[in-house]
């Protein structure tokens, strides 16, 4: 018996221990830690008190600025909360960076974030001057200063399932960021991969024209601070915010979005344009940082623009187990698709995209651009242009990789309100994954431009297509404007653009954005491959009869003007190249050679414009 009772006493000692161990493990690992420090100073917004904070965070673990390292590397919290505005205690940068690298999201409550480091002396906390210093490695270039809510209506973005409580600012500070990290091509001037995605949770609007967003939500995907879900109350904030009894609900709603941490969903179709009768495949894309509890399903509705009650409900449950196909669209026009990602009966993402059934009439059709020997002129009439280069607000330089024809009409439409009247657009990278070896377009490139061009026609925008930009692409070629592969693959790749659209009335053709004659953008350098350095030559021999002429002109010895000349170099091209022995004459020349080479490649491609009729 009294072994029974030893027994059953150790049982219950253990069991204690256990639930003590899990109890201490609760408060020395909270998911939520918050930065609160008596007289600690705040910048750029008004501060909550203490007692404020802990009735806003009842659940959540308090710390000091000598607590917070430890608070942050051992105890592993999922959210950090910042409450004092544009200012941070510098001592901490090292420990809130690495939280933040490891994929730890992070919520701040008004001002500029990690513009003011606030460091402590014997008199007590300063706040040193505004810096960039510590938002460059956030990928944050600076914040720009953007309007106060009065005489502004609050918006919530209402494709972020999140609700928030209307609330007043002084000012918002809108960051000038990077979403993305890695760069896609060994190339100045080229695009990078999405790593990262900014969705404005409010803004403050007038006349319908968003004018600023005092709350942001910045997910990141990959290459950095993946998982990682950062929210912004970028703004000054009043004295009397903290006294708004609704405050409480919109910070634990922040709260709440923020432990989310990073989520990617989308749903496009595999091509944004399909022709009559062609049935429509969806791809579905999506990943939670925060492991679901409860199944996950996707609905989507499909519909046609001119009449959205006619919609076509799918509910799919995930993972998928094929793949998803739409019956044919029996009318032509423009067509939207609206998916709900839901865990449960809660929703947890949403996301927009559509696709065009070809209309050749509609669009061969709208207004018709021209240009005279001064000016462009639409409808006969000329046109003072104001515009505005254009990709895609949400793909950027990618958005023939990942188009979407919703947030084209979304855009264009702005673009149009905003009283602008034409759009520049084009490839200004990635033309590998746009036609084959031979320089021939793929389908999906084709159909992708003809969906831009039919969403443009629909708000009457001419439009100003660049086929490169910076160097034409050498599509595999050694030198982009002397190598006869680049030159005819460039050739077949306008051409065949050119024939497909050539009726289209508002379109223009631009056949390189901003010319570099070499790999070196930017720059009159020559590349210094064979083909250029064999080109050069054969120019020499065409401007000077002989190699003494040659050598008169550049005052050289015979000696070294008759043997292959070499292509000039870096040095010649400085200001004091002309008195360390080298030869500026013969960068005259080369300049001369490679605007030859520029004007030559020009024709070669408007020939190949000429070709198609």
């Amino acid at each position: 018996m009294k072994n029974q009772l030893r027994v059953k006493s150790a049982i219950i000692m253990t069991l204690l221990l256990f639930c003590c161990s899990i109890a201490f493990a609760a408060q020395t690992s909270p998911s939520i830690i918050v930065l609160s420090e008596a007289g600690f100073p705040a910048a750029d917004t008004a501060a909550p008190s203490q007692n404020q904070l802990k009735n806003i965070f009842p659940a959540a673990h308090f710390v000091s600025v000598n607590q917070l390292e430890t608070a942050l590397n051992k105890d592993q919290p999922r959210l950090l909360v910042l409450p004092y505005g544009s200012a941070f205690p510098e001592q901490s940068w090292p420990s809130i960076f690495h939280f933040l690298q490891t994929g730890g999201n992070l919520l701040v409550l008004g001002g500029q974030p990690f513009t003011r480091a606030a460091y402590r002396d014997a008199a007590g906390w300063k706040l040193r001057d505004y810096s960039v210093r510590f938002i460059r490695p956030l990928m944050i270039d600076q914040y720009q200063e953007t309007m106060g809510s009065e005489n502004l209506t609050f918006q919530a973005n209402s494709d972020i399932p999140l609700q928030l409580s209307p609330f007043a600012w002084k000012r918002a500070f809108s960051p000038v960021i990077r979403l993305s990290s890695v760069d896609l091509y060994k190339r100045d001037g080229a695009t990078g991969s999405i790593d990262a995605r900014l969705d404005p949770l409010v803004w403050g609007v007038k006349d319908q024209r968003k004018l600023t967003a005092p709350a942001i939500q910045i997910d990141h995907l990959r290459n950095g601070f993946d998982g990682g879900r950062w929210i912004f109350l970028n703004a000054e904030l009043p004295a009397q915010f903290y006294d708004n009894p609704q405050t409480k609900n919109l910070i634990q709603n922040l709260v709440a979005a923020a432990l989310q941490g990073s989520q990617e969903f989308t749903v496009r179709p595999v091509w944004p344009l399909y022709m009559p009768g062609e049935s429509v495949q969806l791809e579905l894309v999506w990943h939670l940082t925060q492991q679901p509890t409860q199944p996950l399903t996707a609905q989507i509705s499909v519909y046609p623009e001119a009449q959205p009650s006619q919609r076509s409900i799918l509910n799919i449950t995930l993972p998928l187990t094929k793949p998803i196909v739409l019956p044919a669209p029996t009318n032509k026009g423009l067509w939207f698709i609206d998916a709900e990602l839901r865990e449960g009966n809660k929703v947890r993402a949403i996301y927009h995209s559509g696709f065009w059934i070809r209309d050749e009439n509609y669009l061969r059709s709208g207004p018709k651009l021209t240009v005279n020997h001064d000016f462009f002129e639409l409808n006969d009439k000329p046109l003072a242009v104001t515009g505005t280069t254009y990709m895609s607000s949400e793909a950027q330089r990618l958005y023939f990789e990942h188009p979407n024809v919703y947030i084209w009409n979304r855009d264009l439409a702005q673009i149009h309100d905003a009283g602008l009247n034409m759009v520049r657009t084009g490839w200004w990278t990635g033309w590998d994954k746009f036609c084959d070896e031979n320089g021939r377009p793929y389908e999906r490139t084709l159909r992708t431009l003809e969906a831009y061009l039919m969403t443009a026609r629909k708000y009457e925008l001419p439009i100003q297509f660049n086929f490169f930009a910076f160097l034409p692409d050498a599509l595999g070629g050694i030198n982009p404007y002397l190598d006869p592969n680049a030159i005819r693959r460039q050739q077949t790749l306008i051409s065949s653009v050119v024939a497909r659209f050539r009726d289209v009335p508002f379109l223009a053709w631009d056949l390189i954005n901003e010319p570099s004659i070499s790999n070196h953008l930017w720059t009159m350098r020559p590349s210094g491959d064979p083909i250029e350095l064999e080109k050069w030559n054969q120019w020499l021999n065409q401007h000077y009869p002989d190699r003494s002429t040659l050598a008169a002109a550049w005052n050289l010895p015979m000696s070294k003007a008759s043997a292959t000349l070499p292509l000039p170099e870096d040095i010649d091209f400085t200001p004091r190249g002309m008195y360390v022995g080298h030869n500026s004459l013969k960068v005259y020349d080369f300049f001369l050679f490679a605007q030859d080479t520029f004007s030559n490649w020009v024709q070669n491609m408007r020939t190949a414009i000429r070709s198609t009729g």
